[in-house]
C-alpha cells in the first residue's frame, strides 16, 4: 500500500512539473530542540535533547491560477543527543512534505499529500544502529495576510497519520517493529518579497507534535510523544517558465 502511495504522489508532482507555469527553489531551515516522552508506567520518562538544525530543499510548482504543488526536504547534518540513566544514542532526523495545494481565495489555501518522518539512531550504550522511520497522508490550510507592501504574515496548520516501522539490529537478527503514528503541526511566519530580484525571505516559528503508538509487543516498546519546538528560515527564488 505505501509503494503506490509514494508512487501516486511522485505522479502527482511529476505531471504539475509538465503544465507548470512558476517555479521556485529555495533553501528551508528551522532550529529545533526535541522533547521525547515514554509512555509507560514502569519504563516512563522524559528526555529534553537540545537544538539542532534543520536544512534541505524547498520546491513550488504553480500550474494554475489555483493549483501547485510543492516539496520540502529536510533532514539534521548534526545529530541530536539522547540521554537516560547509563543509556546514550545519537539520533539523526528527516521530516519530508510532497503537497498538492489548492488556492480557494487570495487570503486561504488548502493542501493534502505525504508525509515522511524518520529518525536514525546509533547507540552509544550497546553499539547497535537502527531506524523509525513511517510514511502516509497528511493535510492542512494555511492563511496569507498582506500587512504593508510586499510584506506578509504566513500561517500554517496541518495534521498527520502515518504508519511505520522500527527496526533495529540484534544479536539474534534484525528487529522489526511496526506503528502508526498521529500529530499536527503549526508554524507562523513574517515574509518579505524583493520585486527586483523575485526572491522571498520568511522567518518565523514552528511547533510540530507527534505520538508514536506500536502496535505488537507493546509492553517492551511504550509509546512515545515527540515535541519539537523552534526557529524556521526561508529563502526561495522565484522563475517564470
Amino acid at each position: 500500500m505505501k509503494k503506490y502511495f509514494i508512487l501516486f504522489m511522485i505522479v502527482v508532482f511529476l505531471n504539475s512539473m509538465l503544465y507548470a507555469a512558476d517555479l521556485g527553489v529555495g533553501i528551508s531551515a528551522w532550529y529545533a530542540d526535541w522533547k521525547m516522552e515514554r509512555k509507560s508506567s514502569t519504563e516512563g520518562g522524559t528526555v529534553n535533547m537540545d537544538e539542532v538544525l534543520y536544512i534541505g530543499p524547498s520546491i513550488a510548482y504553480q500550474f494554475s491560477d489555483n493549483w501547485s504543488t510543492t516539496l520540502v526536504a529536510l533532514a539534521t547534518p548534526q545529530k541530536y543527543t539522547w540521554e537516560m540513566g547509563t543509556e546514550r544514542m545519537e539520533l539523526r532526523r528527516y521530516d519530508v512534505d510532497l503537497a498538492l495545494n489548492y488556492q480557494i481565495n487570495r487570503y486561504i489555501k488548502v493542501f493534502g499529500g505525504g508525509k515522511y518522518l524518520a529518525f536514525a539512531y546509533h547507540n552509544k550504550t550497546n553499539g547497535k544502529d537502527g531506524i523509525h522511520h513511517a510514511l502516509g497522508p497528511g493535510a492542512g490550510i494555511s492563511f496569507t495576510m498582506p500587512l504593508i507592501t510586499n510584506v506578509y504574515l504566513l500561517a500554517n496548520l496541518s495534521g498527520l497519520y502515518i504508519y511505520g516501522k522500527q527496526q533495529e539490529e540484534q544479536t539474534t537478527g534484525d528487529q522489526s517493529i511496526n506503528f502508526y503514528e498521529i500529530g499536527a503541526n503549526g508554524s507562523m511566519q513574517l515574509a518579505y518579497y524583493i520585486p527586483s530580484v523575485a526572491v522571498t525571505l520568511a522567518a518565523g516559528y514552528r511547533y510540530q507534535y507527534v505520538e508514536s503508538h506500536y502496535t505488537e509487543n507493546s509492553s517492551a516498546n511504550p509509546d512515545l510523544e515527540h515535541t519539537f519546538k523552534g526557529f524556521t528560515v526561508l529563502l526561495v527564488k522565484s522563475f517564470d517558465l
